[in-house]
């Protein structure tokens, strides 16, 4: 009995020191910068259908009896480009932002709800996000606070855990999460 209790608190210790080890990592990492909206636009996202079209037909080649293989191959092809294409057309937002510590930057991403004169959180680490703040950030040069630290490191791992999804509940579950952790 005593070794099994060991053996589960040497299991939850490890994780417990795993995640602290990874919170830090990725807060030290990420930079954070304040700053206004200057400019919002609405730019189309490029359609990438060819590495979905290759896939698809692969996969339709290796499956099913060989009478029917350049059936499947362009079957394949088909929902492959379509699949793909659906997960990466679209349009994006493109904000150029002036920076409180000084210049500019431009971000793009899918979020469609900040407006030009927003106060917004420019996050850079691994991925990049921007999310809407408090005026008081872009009013006067101040250190960046600790709960903005953490918002940022979890919207961090939260993209992390998407560009590592490998099932489709899996990228349904990370989506979520960066939609519920990235977006203010």
């Amino acid at each position: 009995m005593k070794i099994k209790f060991l053996i589960t608190k040497s299991l939850i210790l490890g994780a417990a020191m795993t995640w602290l080890l990874s919170t830090s990592l990725y807060a030290e990492s990420i930079t954070i910068q304040y700053g206004t909206v200057e400019s919002a636009q609405t730019i189309a996202k490029d359609a990438k259908h060819a590495g979905g079209a290759v896939a698809g037909g692969v996969l339709g080649a290796l499956i099913g009896p060989r009478r029917h293989r350049g059936i499947r191959v362009l079957a394949g092809a088909g929902i492959g480009a379509a699949v793909q294409g659906s997960a990466t057309s679209g349009k994006q937002q493109q904000y150029t932002v002036d920076l409180l510590s000084g210049g500019t930057t431009i971000i793009t991403t899918e979020q469609q709800d900040i407006r030009t004169g927003d106060c917004v959180s420019i996050e850079q680490g691994k991925y990049s996000n921007i999310r809407r703040i408090s005026s008081v950030h872009c009013e006067v040069k101040t250190q960046v606070p600790q709960h903005h630290k953490s918002a940022s490191s979890d919207c961090e791992k939260a993209k992390h855990e998407l560009s590592n999804a490998d099932t489709d509940d899996a990228v349904t579950l990370a989506g979520k999460k960066v939609r519920i952790l990235c977006e203010d």
